[in-house]
């Protein structure tokens, strides 16, 4: 990887991170709907697979911590902001919210609320792409979590079985929402996906080195081949379950972040700090730019609510 590419990456996990601070402190004062769940931490690993695709012809989908997923994938930062607001002019027009985010425009096809649920999703794209012929992949993010639900384990198999160009990419942070992995999840997860047949590959997600050559080597593999392979990218969640959670579960300690360490590796590779420092300056003055204009947008959550509620919701 040379300077110019962990350049690059570094940037926009900056940008990413500077958005989803800032989506926070918005959260704060009362200007989101609802839980606002961050994926602090998985840039990195986001990026790297996001950067290898084709977004005009593969098709990606995401879990409930997708803001800087749809970011990697493209999308316009004030309409996904305007989206996880609840206002005018998102994505869906504010009627999606922070966790149902789809912009197909961008091949970023949808998150979802539901636990692995993006993940069958994802087969229908990767079906939907060879029977067509597009030649286009895709690409399905979960965290740990997800891999023990039913319909993802019912979908590593179909995506074998069929043959299917799919993707999976877990975010391993260790924990499902509040419980330990370690407690949890039985065995390994990329042992089971080589139970089903998948190529797969495990990685530091933190390293980005490391994160690109083994991105590279699994992307790579289902576009040449048409075959499904499997990413466990290993990461540190930095923030709760949701942002706000005290987190009673989780010992305390320094939490590795993996954007420092890219700065080092930067510097040392000839990197410039004050460069640098703009870089991450940048990112910060866009990021509030950004959430400020989408916080002054028309407001409809109370009118996504009412039509939710009409429509038979409790």
């Amino acid at each position: 990887m040379d300077l110019g590419e962990l350049k690059n990456l570094y940037e926009k996990a900056l940008f990413i991170r500077a958005f989803e601070d800032r989506v926070a402190a918005s959260a704060d004062a009362g200007h989101v709907p609802g839980l606002v769940h961050l994926n602090s931490g998985a840039e990195l690993a986001e990026l790297a697979v996001i950067s290898l695709l084709d977004m005009l012809k593969d098709q990606v989908t995401g879990s409930h911590r997708s803001h800087g997923l749809a970011l990697a994938c493209g999308v316009d930062p004030l309409a996904l902001a305007r989206e996880i607001l609840g206002r005018k002019g998102g994505l869906s027009d504010g009627l999606g919210g922070t966790q149902h985010l789809m912009a197909p425009e961008n091949g970023f096809l949808t998150s979802n609320g539901i636990v692995g649920g993006q993940v069958p999703l994802a087969a229908g794209a990767a079906l939907s792409a060879k029977t067509l012929g597009t030649g286009g992949i895709a690409a399905t993010f979960m965290g740990d979590g997800a891999v023990n639900q039913g319909a993802v384990q019912e979908t590593l198999n179909l995506a074998v079985a069929l043959n299917l160009p799919l993707l999976f990419v877990v975010i391993n942070n260790g924990f499902g929402q509040s419980t330990a992995a370690s407690y949890a999840t039985a065995g390994s997860l990329i042992g089971r996906a080589r139970a089903f047949g998948l190529a797969a590959d495990q990685v530091d997600g933190q390293d980005p080195a490391a994160m690109m050559k083994a991105a590279d080597r699994m992307v790579g593999w289902v576009r040449k081949t048409g075959s499904p392979a499997f990413i466990e990218a290993k990461v540190i969640r930095l923030s709760g379950h949701y942002h706000g959670d005290a987190e009673p579960y989780r010992q305390r300690g320094e939490r590795s972040d993996p954007l420092p360490r890219v700065h080092d590796m930067l510097i040392k590779m000839g990197a410039k700090a004050d460069e640098l420092e703009s870089f991450a300056i940048t990112a910060r003055l866009k990021a509030e730019g950004v959430i400020a204009k989408a916080e002054k947008s028309k407001d409809i959550s109370g009118q996504a609510l009412a039509a939710w509620q009409a429509a038979g919701g409790v």
